[in-house]
């Protein structure tokens, strides 16, 4: 009986602890650029096109609408974006320097670090992302 006890309020205590959020992050980001690993700017259908990143305060991760678009035409969906089936992402942090994204089917981490208002992400592939902190 005493184990069941212990357990269940491990469990709970796990569930009732509020996800570590770095203010640093809430707000609105703009994509500038990403280098692979040999520190060369990708020039993909990406590039160039500023897309949007909302961090929120309660720790939704919002993404900009015509990069969902452009990523279905990328991986030739030709069909209009449906809204509805657009996936709620959550973010947390860990130790302020670890993103972690959680969605439906799971949760990825990446590496982050701030410099000035640019904000960069570095990848387990050596690639990094650079986006600039929207006024």
């Amino acid at each position: 009986m005493r184990y069941f006890l212990t357990l269940i309020c491990i469990v709970f205590l796990s569930f009732s602890q509020k996800a570590e959020r770095d203010p640093r992050l809430v707000g609105k980001w703009i994509m500038l650029y990403s280098l692979d690993a040999n520190g060369e700017i990708e020039k993909n259908e990406f590039y160039g096109k500023r897309y949007v990143e909302t961090y929120t305060k309660d720790g939704k991760l919002i993404l900009d609408p015509q990069y969902l678009k452009d990523d279905l035409k990328r991986n030739g969906i030709t069909e209009p974006l449906d809204y509805s089936l657009i996936p709620t992402f959550y973010w947390k942090t860990i130790n302020n320097e670890t993103l972690e994204i959680i969605t439906s089917e799971g949760s990825r981490q990446k590496r982050y670090v701030f410099l000035g208002d640019t904000l960069i992400f570095g990848y387990s592939n050596g690639h990094t992302r650079y986006l600039l902190k929207r006024k």
